[in-house]
């Protein structure tokens, strides 16, 4: 085998093994996006209580994506991957016994560590090495896409440990799916030892106070704000996304195993939507306009769920919109890292700011679920519209902000063009 195959093999290989993780490792913290009823069944919780879990989880996760930052530009990953996973899997097979409520808070938070400080930063920092700036956002692209369909196969075979068990209890069924979950994720820690090579000790020559001081310096770069802004709204989108199929069960007749299987087709979507956006993204040579018209096709899809009246004979109308939102949100999420290329920012410096724009970007989590589930209680149907609504605004928002980055990039383009000429 020649050395271009082998580097080919290498380059897509480690780009499928990130996939994998980056997919798989969220699949437990974020369990309620595809066995939500279940789960709230199985423990008796409100809407405002599932809301809290995933509070719980994201105050931690906000914390540990700016020290994520730091350690993906300061430490080896092979190590800090391996315990990452592991731990999280262990974590996961503790939740499937269904523990007290405060009990599950708990082990949201840990979960808020173990996803995010030993993993993110490393991993966006990782794909942006594997290819040249041209390639960024066919990369991002095709990672998402891979991810989807990895999380997709889990998910399916979730739900038919789901479907065969709950033949006994739905409980029982429940938790079966979450502990295969969680067995998958072990293997992946595993399989992280074995096949991530370990960073070499030279590659980490800066000290900690002056990563630390990087990090710093950082926020005062203004096109990181942006950065930040469009991942704060892009995420806000995608996290509001995940409550169409629970509303379909609660509205439109679908029942709960449909549910979660609708839950894995929007992984498959996942696929098409990341794969989607990264070809668009090089096609139109701009990832910012990937995530402009996503926005603008989400806004769409979420006012026509507003119109549709809450009736068994709309099921087919609410799956369809389901479908096509998450294709979009799917080829904007695809970009919005890939866009750090676009903003300037040097790749030695991509840890950093990955972890500061994921721990402001994905503030959402903090208040949103929480907001939300307190709307769906207390105001039943009428409160998933509220959601719809606050959706299509971080949407428009988002396009905003994309905006502005481009008015940026394209100043910085004439500025170096001018630059060139004069020499």
């Amino acid at each position: 085998m020649d050395n271009s195959k082998r580097a080919f093999i290498k380059k897509y290989g480690t780009l499928l093994l990130l996939a994998a993780g980056a997919g798989i490792i969220f699949q437990l913290p974020y369990i309620r996006e595809t066995f939500y009823p279940q789960i709230q069944e199985a423990m008796g919780l409100s809407n405002t209580q599932m809301g809290l879990l995933s509070s719980g989880y994201a105050t931690m996760a906000t914390l540990s994506y700016f020290v994520g930052g730091i350690v993906a530009d300061k430490f080896s990953a092979r190590k800090l991957l391996t315990f990452s996973f592991i731990a999280t899997g262990i974590l996961g097979l503790w939740f499937s016994t269904f523990p007290s409520y405060n009990t599950a808070r708990l082990i949201f938070v840990l979960m808020g560590i173990t996803t995010i400080i030993t993993y993110w930063s490393a991993c966006i920092k990782a794909t942006r090495m594997l290819g040249s700036s041209e390639e960024q956002g066919r990369l991002f692209g095709l990672q998402e896409g891979l991810r989807g369909i990895l999380n997709a196969l889990l998910v399916f075979g979730m739900t038919a440990a789901y479907s065969y068990f709950a033949s006994q209890s739905e409980t029982i069924g429940t938790s079966a799916a979450i502990k295969l979950c969680s067995i998958v994720v072990i293997i992946i820690g595993i399989l992280n030892f074995i096949f991530i090579e370990d960073t070499k000790k030279e590659e980490h020559s800066e000290s900690i106070v002056e990563v630390t001081k990087g990090m710093f310096k950082a926020l005062t770069i203004p096109r990181v704000w942006i950065l930040v802004a469009i991942i704060f709204t892009a995420y806000s989108v995608y996290g509001l996304t995940g409550y169409i199929n629970t509303y379909a069960v609660n509205y439109f007749g679908l029942s709960t195993t449909m549910g979660s299987t609708l839950g894995a087709v929007r992984y498959l979507v996942q696929g098409l939507g990341g794969i989607l956006g990264g070809v668009l993204a090089d096609k139109f040579r701009s990832r910012v306009k990937v995530i402009m018209g996503g926005c603008a096709l989400l806004i769409l899809s979420f006012g026509a769920l507003l119109i549709l009246p809450a009736e068994t004979g709309m099921l087919g109308g609410v799956i369809v919109t389901f479908i096509f939102a998450f294709l979009f949100i799917y080829a904007v999420r695809s970009q919005y890292f890939a866009v750090h290329d676009d903003a300037g920012i040097p790749v030695a410096m991509s840890g950093r700011i990955s972890g500061i724009a994921s721990c402001l970007g994905y503030a959402p989590d903090l208040f949103m679920y929480t907001l939300v589930g307190s709307w769906m209680d207390s105001y039943g149907v009428s409160g998933f519209k509220m959601t719809w609504v606050y959706a299509m605004a971080a949407a428009f928002l988002c396009i905003g902000f994309s905006l502005i980055l481009n008015k940026i990039v394209k100043k910085e383009e004439q500025r170096k063009a001018v630059e060139a000429a004069a020499e």
